[in-house]
């Protein structure tokens, strides 16, 4: 993001992009016809109750209030605002810097055969005012969250459904809540409790202090270790690592649904036994973390984290959406990410190979241009061995100091003069 060059890479995969289906990676997702939404919504368990909604609104701030007066004049009586179904009439004022999604209701009804020419209608009515997206709803376990089916008239897979509503740049950022993943919000990794900081001292026995602060100077939790090594069969003056494998598991991440009996004192100093799921001193730990308001509780346990790429998104940082588009034809098709992890002078040399054909290339072409310039530069300056994707906060002074010149002397100005104060400061002393 230092370079623009990841700027013009969004525009590039949102104005030229092919999209894949994540299911079948092999499947371009292709328009689909309004007798196919139909026969997808008619697979579904006859009876279901369905909600016909068109998007209108996707994730855009303002209040909104000319879409209502205009959706009213058209005859609608209910929106969904927000995941939140409304009167039209009724509906409460939007914050005007929130970013909202709303949905107009375009029909209720339960899957029957005998609906086909209604469900045809009603996709008919929702592609019109949804600018070629639909959204059936299943409202039958209202306690859950609803079961949604996108249908689009633009993208979508012809064996599984699988539909992408549009392209657009803020589909493949990372730093917008369209394109980041949501499991690690975009950051590529996620932090955990990692049981080899847990584990402090694996040489010692748990009732020596193998894992701080469930050993025997900490009673409430040792007793606690005590009632699930009887129970378990483990003795607390062992080694941890000569316990079994399965008594460590037991250990570290609980008991499952295995009720264990454990022994309490109570307020009278009595002893009583009470039993339930032995938690698991990771989950405790998680616990602990997500729900205390003291700092230095906090503080403390955060000595315990330790970060590994996000499992969902393997450390692109994207969606899954945005991570199955792909540019160029053949062999030569790449997912941005895919570029963003070749080094600079095989990212210039796959956009010197790439062709596009009849309008995609006139649409591509300028931004290729610009993306190719930006490498040359970096190229240039030295830095063909580096990566897109390489963080901000690991190059060296040199290297940052190279991105900086070739961004400042790689945007064409024309007329300006330019002062570079010690411009060679962090290189290596052949460039100086």
């Amino acid at each position: 993001t230092v370079t623009e060059i990841h700027d013009y890479l969004r525009l590039l995969y949102a104005r030229v992009g092919d999209p894949y289906c994540p299911e079948h990676p092999e499947q371009k997702l292709s328009a689909m016809t309004i007798s196919q939404m139909v026969d997808a919504t008619l697979a579904l368990p006859e009876e279901t109750k369905l909600m016909i909604l068109a998007p209108v609104v996707v994730g855009r701030k303002g209040e909104q209030l000319d879409l209502f007066v205009e959706l009213r004049a058209k005859g609608f009586v209910r929106v969904r605002v927000d995941g939140k179904v409304h009167e039209i009439d009724a509906v409460p004022r939007l914050a005007k810097n929130s970013k909202h999604t709303i949905e107009v209701v375009v029909d209720r009804l339960r899957v029957r055969a005998d609906l086909k020419q209604r469900l045809a209608e009603s996709y008919g009515t929702a592609l019109r005012n949804g600018e070629g997206r639909a959204l059936a709803v299943e409202m039958d376990n209202e306690s859950e969250r609803p079961r949604e089916h996108l249908f689009s008239a633009k993208f979508a897979c012809p064996i599984c459904s699988y539909a992408l509503a549009e392209l657009e740049p803020r589909l493949f950022s990372f730093n917008n809540p369209m394109g980041a993943c949501p499991r690690c919000d975009g950051l590529g990794s996620i932090s955990f409790f990692d049981p080899k900081r847990v584990v402090a001292f694996p040489q010692l026995s748990l009732a020596s202090g193998a894992i701080k602060g469930w050993d025997r100077r900490n009673q409430f939790y040792f007793q606690m270790l005590g009632s699930l090594a009887k129970h378990v069969g483990f003795d607390l003056e062992r080694p941890f690592t000569r316990l079994p494998e399965r008594v460590q598991q037991i250990i570290l991440t609980g008991s499952g649904d295995e009720k264990i009996p454990f022994a309490y004192l109570s307020d009278r100093g009595k002893p009583m036994v009470r039993e339930h799921v032995f938690e698991g001193i990771i989950p405790n730990l998680e616990r602990r973390y997500r729900e205390t308001d003291s700092l230095m509780v906090r503080e403390e346990l955060a000595k315990y984290l330790n970060s590994k790429p996000c499992p969902e998104c393997n450390g692109t940082r994207l969606r899954r959406e945005a991570r199955h588009v792909k540019v160029g034809t053949g062999e030569e098709a790449r997912a941005i990410y895919e570029i963003s992890g070749l080094p600079l002078r095989e990212a210039a040399a796959h956009f010197g190979r790439l062709t596009l054909d009849g309008q995609k290339h006139a649409i591509a072409d300028r931004i290729i241009k610009e993306i190719v310039s930006r490498l040359e530069f970096l190229n240039n300056v030295g830095l063909d061995y580096l990566a897109l994707d390489r963080s901000a906060e690991t190059l060296s002074g040199g290297e940052a100091q190279r991105i900086r010149l070739a961004s400042q002397i790689g945007s064409g100005l024309t007329g300006v003069m330019y002062v570079l104060d010690e411009p060679s400061i962090g290189l290596h002393q052949r460039d100086n």
